[in-house]
C-alpha cells in the first residue's frame, strides 16, 4: 500500500498477516533469504555444467559481454564435493550480503 508521510514523500509499506504495517526488514531473514537463492543458483549452475557444458560456457561468456571464457574452463570433471564447496561458501556470501542489504537498508530508513 502506498501512503503519504507527513513529510509528504511516497513510502511503501508492507503489510503481515495481521494487517499491521511494517517498515524494518529483518536482517537475519533477508540474509537466509539471499543465502538460500545463492544455494540454488550455484546447484543449477553446477546442473548446466553436467548437462551441457559448451552451453553453458556460451550463455556466461555472452552475460560476460562476449569474454570468451574457453581459455578459462576446467578440464576436471565436476564433482559432487567440490560443487557442495561451492554452495555452502556462496551461501556464506549470501547470507552476508542480504544482512548487510538490510541492516543498512534500516540505517538509512530510521524515521
Amino acid at each position: 500500500m502506498f501512503t503519504r508521510s507527513s513529510a509528504g514523500r511516497v513510502v511503501f509499506l508492507l503489510q503481515l498477516v495481521g494487517g499491521e504495517a511494517m517498515d524494518k526488514v529483518n536482517a537475519v531473514g533477508a540474509g537466509i533469504a539471499v543465502a538460500v537463492t545463492f544455494a540454488l543458483l550455484s546447484i543449477l549452475c553446477a546442473l548446466a555444467f553436467v548437462l551441457a557444458p559448451n552451453g553453458t560456457i556460451d550463455f556466461f561468456g555472452a552475460f560476460m559481454h562476449g569474454l570468451d571464457l574457453n581459455s578459462v574452463r576446467s578440464t576436471a570433471p565436476i564433482r559432487l564435493g567440490r560443487v557442495l564447496y561451492g554452495v555452502i561458501g556462496l551461501s556464506i556470501i549470501g547470507f552476508i550480503a542480504g544482512f548487510v542489504f538490510a541492516w543498512t537498508y534500516n540505517l538509512v530508513n530510521r524515521q
